[in-house]
């Protein structure tokens, strides 16, 4: 995972302290490298021990290994084709903005996924009984893509368009199901509200959201999509391409763990589909 997006990413849950050494980092990136443990904890106003905890805290062995990551990162935030669209754009202009913009979004998403995270919720959607998917909105659609995906490998997996059907199905989960809640901000109220009940009835709970907010506090397994999305935005574009790309891994992994009868049920479903053209 990208260092610059580790500690973007985590902005909402370090201290005052980590805060002052994180945004000095994310200010400072081509002086950072050539600074010393100690000569940084000068410039920050802090100890040397505070700037290996803050390293250790992102998951290096200490500050050096830190800046050897830092080093390899680019940061393209400042990229003119980060602004979505302009009134004096051309649809030239437009178009190449699309581009740079998704897939940047696709770039992140792989760089800040947890392999282990990924790993383990494949295995509880491959040994499950059902899969209830939860979202509304924009992320209702990447839910129902995913359940969709899901049927065409025989797997059982519920969604439900309406939020209020959603929260019935709900209370309808079993220990042996896993509920799915896909959410951006990670506050939708409907959502949180399935994963709390599905997590009280003993079913294990995925989230696919940004870091440190509500729905990744709620559920077992986090697997974050980027932060970088405003929340008064355009419409979800960003948000979307994330979650989609996520989904799709789970469903690759799921069809990886049983690649034969995957590929049997997927010609089944295709044969019997062209029944109808």
């Amino acid at each position: 995972m990208s260092c610059i997006y580790k500690i973007k990413e985590g902005m909402g849950s370090f201290t005052d302290t980590e805060k002052k050494l994180a945004e000095y980092i994310l200010e400072s990136k081509g002086e950072i490298t050539l600074l010393s443990t100690q000569e940084l904890s000068e410039r920050v106003n802090t100890s040397a021990a505070a700037v290996v905890r803050f390293a250790k805290k992102l998951g290096y062995k200490g500050f050096p290994e830190l800046k050897v990551e830092l080093a390899k990162d680019s940061d393209d935030e400042d990229d003119d084709f980060n602004e979505v669209i302009k009134a004096s754009d051309s649809i030239d202009t437009m178009v190449k903005k699309a581009e740079v913009i998704n897939l940047k979004a696709m770039s992140q998403t792989y760089r800040l996924m947890n392999m282990n995270h990924l790993k383990e919720a494949i295995d509880l959607i491959s040994n499950c009984n059902n899969i209830y998917i939860f979202g509304v909105g924009a992320s209702g659609l990447v839910a129902q893509d995913f359940q969709y995906k899901l049927s065409r490998i025989k797997r059982i997996a519920i969604y439900q368009k309406d939020s209020h059907t959603q929260l019935i199905s709900a209370v309808n989960i079993e220990p042996n199901d896993i509920a799915i809640g896909i959410s951006y901000s990670g506050e939708t109220k409907e959502v949180n509200l399935a994963l709390k009940k599905a997590k009280e009835l003993g079913a294990k709970t995925i989230g696919i959201t940004k870091f440190n907010n509500t729905l990744s506090k709620i559920v077992d397994i986090s697997l974050h999509v980027p932060s970088e999305e405003k929340e008064i935005r355009v419409g979800a574009i960003t948000s979307r391409i994330s979650a989609l790309v996520i989904t799709d891994l789970l469903y690759l992994g799921v069809a990886k763990n049983n690649l034969n009868k995957t590929e049997e049920y997927i010609l089944k479903t295709r044969e019997f589909v062209k029944k109808i053209k």
